[in-house]
Parts: structure tokens; sequence; C-alpha cells
């Protein structure tokens, strides 16, 4: 079955006038340091599109998405909301556990990479502060890499709580206070990363040094102020250098 955004979704709305960053850049459109690996892992420029179509590709970070979809845990026939979406990894992955996926990101060229990815999808545009999409329209909202990010997180926790239906969760994932550079950096060298997916991963832990990197008491704070019951957390990555939170919106 084809998916199309639903109803509640402009299909193609323009970019937002402050467009928020998601995934692994800390830039909004992403241009960052996105680009090819070299020898020496560095980055040569590429388009933001192309650098995380790549990232979400990188059999590492496939990983990583399907133990989150597993500690989300939707039910068959729920419908899925991935907001910051990026190229559409998670959203494939939840349609692949028969879900109603969809996914919705500030960077128009990402919603159109997600498409021509899986054009059996629903993918849009749209600001993660505001959301186009109707009111507990979603069984699950899950975010990753995006709400570090964000100058305001609160308010893209309540925008994704507003589309959750009563009873729903949202579920995200965020850079622990243990990520850093250095820390990726030893993480990377335990894992045996090498060219891209060792670039990519450390540019990860550099970014969110310049970002906020969310304790469980932060996490525990931000979904009690955006009305969601207490999260369950769990540290991942090596040492626990991300967190996943979900938390259910209160019937």
């Amino acid at each position: 079955m084809t998916l199309a955004c639903p109803p509640f979704c402009p299909p193609h709305p323009p970019a937002p006038p402050v467009p928020c960053p998601t995934a692994l850049t800390g830039h909004g459109p992403r241009s960052t340091r996105s680009g090819a690996h070299s020898r020496r892992g560095r980055i040569r420029p590429m388009s933001s599109a192309d650098y995380f179509t790549r990232v979400q590709a990188s059999p590492g970070w496939a990983r990583v998405l399907a133990s989150f979809a597993r500690f989300a845990a939707p039910q068959p026939g729920w419908r899925t909301l991935d907001v910051g979406c990026g190229p559409g990894a998670l959203v494939r992955h939840l349609s692949g556990l028969a879900c109603l996926a969809f996914g919705v990101d500030s960077d128009p060229a990402m919603s159109i990479r997600a498409r021509n990815q899986a054009p059996g999808l629903g993918f849009c545009a749209g600001d993660a502060r505001a959301l186009p999409f109707g009111a507990m329209a979603f069984d699950l909202v899950t975010a990753t890499n995006l709400l570090f990010l964000l100058p305001d997180p609160l308010a893209a926790l309540r925008a994704m709580a507003r589309v959750c239906r009563p009873g729903g969760l949202v579920a995200v994932l965020n850079p622990s206070p243990k990520l850093s550079r250095a820390e990726a950096e030893a993480h990377a060298a335990r894992a045996g990363l090498t060219g891209f997916d060792l670039a990519s991963f450390v540019n990860w832990g550099a970014i969110a040094e310049r970002h906020a990197r969310f304790s469980p008491a932060d996490l525990e704070n931000l979904f009690e102020s955006a009305g969601l019951q207490p999260p369950e957390i769990a540290e991942k990555i090596g040492p626990g250098l991300a967190l996943f939170a979900k938390g259910r919106r209160p019937d």
C-alpha cells in the first residue's frame, strides 16, 4: 500500500522561516561538515542529504536504529511519526515492522530524498516546533538526534506530545553527558571504525560538545514539562554515549 502524507499534513509545505536542525549536525539547514571521508578520516564537503544518507546507511547506525525501534516497541498497525527524519531510515524500519510510518523534516531536500528512497511512504517538510499534523494523530512519535540540537527542545517535545494520542508513546534518542569528541574517538577505535564511519561518528561527538547533552534527570524534567509520563531511560552505544527515553501521553 502506498502511503501519502495524511490529509492534515501539507505534502509540500514551504520551509519554515527558522528551520530546526536535525540529525547529527548542529546547523539548519544542515550544511556543516558534511562530506566524503579522506584516508585520515576527515570529511570533505558534500550535500547534507548525501551525508545523512551515508550516515543512516552505515552498519553501525542501522544497528542503533534497530535497537531504538525495539526500545520504542510499536505494535503492528500503529501510526508512527519520525520527527527530523532526514533521509528516512527509521521510517523505513518502522514500516518494515508493519507500522503506518510517516516522517517529517525541516529541510525540504531531506523529505525529497526520503520520498525518492521510499516512494510508498509518507514524508513532508515541517518545523519540529509546529508540526503540520492534527492533534492525537499518531500512536508513536520519535526523534533521534534532534532535541539536543534545538535552542528550545521543550517546544519540540510538546509538539510531539500534541500529535501523540492519549496512551501513545513519545520516544527520543540523544547524546548523553558521556559523549565527547575524545570519547567518540576512543569508542570508534574500540569498534574498529574507519573511513566515513569513523569521521561521522567523531563528528557526532564534536557536535555534542557544542550542544546539550541530556542526563537522565534532564530528560525526566523535559518529559514532565511536556505533559508526558516519567520516561523509561536506557543507556546505549558503548559505555552509554547515548540515552534512549520513552514516555506515554497520559490518557
